[in-house]
């Protein structure tokens, strides 16, 4: 999994041709802070001479341009030795799960028209979550013989595949994903860190909170007693919440021994089980 333990920022100002510029670039590394030093260095070095011949800045958009800068939290290791997940915590204070072979999927709801709308309102069928449910199990039993459990979230609906092991990025597990109308740009973050991405815990907003102050690596002290007040904050006011319920499986089969403990995790840390409110 491409999911990087140090992170450094290399920084300079410079004049662009509305005036001072303070340009910020990050260097990633799994274990060495100087290979993290070097990388953030060149990186600040192209951007420095994009600013002096005149050109635009792109605006890297995390989902596939770059690692994700989050926060390691946790390991999980297979019987031997391996890593099997990672549990980060992303850029707005949720804790996520990343998987090396255990395949997560999450598709979201199409906005529903007016007439769906009208139809859920009288409880007809044939709303954008009956719709969506349906269209995905069909696109499960076309291209894959694999059994999945089926979750609700807040926004959709979200697949882990229990009986047997997928590589991200490969054209079987991209052919799923592509089956059930998955979000492209989760598609190409999976290949893009080498690894499948399941959000264990609430967004902050679903639960009357703001984002988190700063941004991981906090390297002040000041930015470090501020995050932990807003993440006692947090755990509090996410207490009542779930993050998704289990609906369903698709498929029949057992549960891997390598899924085993990773379902474990998921189905806990998310309260699948429970009738609390998503979030």
């Amino acid at each position: 999994m491409n999911i990087p333990k140090i992170w450094v920022k290399a920084e300079r100002e410079v004049r662009g041709k509305r005036g001072p510029m303070q340009l910020a670039a990050w260097g990633w590394s799994a274990n060495d802070r100087s290979e993290a030093q070097r990388l953030a260095n060149e990186k600040l070095e192209q951007m420095v001479r994009r600013v002096e011949q005149v050109e635009e800045l792109s605006r890297d958009y995390a989902y596939g341009t770059r690692p994700m800068r989050e926060e390691i939290i946790q390991e999980l290791q297979t019987r031997g030795g391996e890593i099997a997940g990672i549990v980060t915590r992303n850029s707005y204070g949720a804790l996520v799960l990343n998987t090396s072979q255990v395949m997560f999927v999450d598709i979201d709801l199409p906005a529903e028209g007016f007439a769906q709308r009208l139809g859920r309102l009288f409880g007809r069928r044939g709303s954008a979550e009956a719709e969506t449910l349906e269209r995905v199990k069909t696109g499960l039993r076309e291209v894959s013989a694999a059994l999945f459990r089926i979750y609700r979230t807040a926004a959709g609906f979200r697949l882990l595949a229990t009986d047997r092991l997928f590589q991200p990025g490969s054209s079987e597990s991209e052919s799923i994903m592509q089956a059930v109308a998955a979000d492209p740009a989760f598609v190409k973050l999976c290949r893009i860190q080498e690894s499948f991405r399941a959000r264990l815990t609430p967004k902050p907003w679903r639960c009357g909170m703001s984002l988190p102050p700063g941004r991981h690596p906090r390297e002040d002290g000041f930015d470090r007693k501020k995050f932990a007040e807003w993440l006692a904050e947090y755990e509090r006011n996410t207490a009542d919440k779930s993050t998704c319920c289990l609906l369903e499986e698709v498929g029949s089969g057992w549960v891997h021994e390598q899924v085993e403990p990773i379902l474990k995790l998921h189905d806990e840390a998310t309260k699948a089980n429970t009738t609390l409110a998503l979030a």
